[in-house]
Formats: structure tokens, sequence, C-alpha cells
């Protein structure tokens, strides 16, 4: 089964994400699936969240591609490490008017039933990445990577937001 869950997410990054195949989100994301983070959290649910966040993002940025940096399953959960940058200019997201290489990185903590991914928590410096392009800064989303509340999950050793 832990295998089997990390195999799921790896193939919604690979696929739905970095190759567009939006009707995977079908097949690999639970008809109540839940976002508990990102840019625009909770207001779709099921399948029809991920297809609108993966369209919203690639028609901002068309090449986008996500590298997973590591991929930890244990149990139900799956923890990814990411990063996200656009290879048709060489220069991550989060430095697309500076000089300075980076990378936009991130953590999503997934809960898996049954072979779909059920709820999903996504870490990133949100603000930090709108403010370098251009928008509204102090929207009240707060200044780290991750602001929502937690709790420890002993599973992965690594806080787990409530949900």
């Amino acid at each position: 089964m832990v295998e089997r869950n990390a195999a799921v997410v790896r193939r919604a990054v690979e696929h739905v994400w970095n190759r567009g195949d939006l009707d995977l989100a079908d097949r690999l994301f639970d008809s109540a699936y839940v976002n508990h983070g990102g840019l625009i959290p909770d207001i779709v649910h099921g399948p029809e969240a991920i297809k609108m966040s993966v369209a919203l993002y690639r028609t901002a940025f068309p090449r986008l591609y996500i590298a997973v940096d590591s991929l930890v399953a244990d149990g139900d959960m799956v923890e990814l490490r990411w990063s996200a940058y656009t290879p048709s200019s060489d220069r991550p997201l989060s430095d697309r008017r500076g000089s300075q290489k980076a990378t936009l990185t991130g953590t999503t903590r997934g809960r898996l039933s049954d072979g779909q991914i059920v709820e999903s928590w996504t870490t990133w410096d949100s603000e930090g990445v709108l403010r370098r392009l251009g928008g509204v800064a102090g929207m009240g989303w707060g200044s780290g990577p991750d602001t929502s509340p937690e709790r420890p999950d002993s599973r992965l050793g690594q806080p787990r937001p409530d949900g």
C-alpha cells in the first residue's frame, strides 16, 4: 500500500501537473478531495479542484515543471517535497525578475484512501511569490512558508495541519 500511495502522488505530479493530463485527475483524486493549502485553497472540491489549479498555473506559466525532490510514504500519508520552475527560461518561478537563480519550493502532504488522494496540505511562500510577481503584499496570509494551524504527525515526524 505504501508504494502504491507514493506512485499515485508521483503520477499526479508527472502526468497531471507536468504534462497537463487533466482527465487523469478523475482517477487519482477522490470525488470529495479537499486542498487545505495553496494559493486558492478549499474553494472547489474533488478532481475539479486539481483541474482548475493545473489549468490556472499552466496558463500563467505554460512550461511549468514540478520536480519531485523527495517522496516519503507512511501508511495513508505521503509527503512530497517539490521544486517548481520553467524550463523555457531556465529561471524558476520565484526569480522571474531577478538575476539570482532560485527555486520555488514547497511541501505537499497528502492523505490517500483506496488508491486516491483524499486531501492535501500544501505549504510554500505564497506571499513572497506574489510580492515578487507584483501582487499585493500584506493580504494577511503570513510571511512564511506555512501559516496554517498545525498538530504533530508522528508518522512522518513533521507537523500536520488540522483538517
